[in-house]
């Protein structure tokens, strides 16, 4: 399920304070990002999908490496 929060915020660093609210764009290279959590997941699965792999000896296909349901709860802290 998609949320409907944005996949990135940005918090202001005033240095001895932080902004109120959030932005949803980078002002400058000082603003603190957050990302959500399963926009961060998804992301690092699609790349193991893509870069971790090997084919498989007697299949004869393209394989990932990473047990990616395991990942996934891993990375969820389950």
């Amino acid at each position: 399920m998609k949320a409907n929060a944005p996949e990135k915020i940005y918090i202001k660093d005033f240095g001895d304070k932080l902004s109120f609210g959030y932005y949803t764009k980078q002002f400058d290279g000082f603003d603190i990002e957050y990302i959500r959590t399963d926009a961060f997941i998804e992301k690092a699965v699609k790349y193991l999908k893509d870069n971790v792999t090997y084919i498989h000896p007697r299949k004869g296909t393209k394989e990932c490496i990473v047990n990616i349901p395991k990942f996934i709860d891993y990375m969820k802290g389950e």
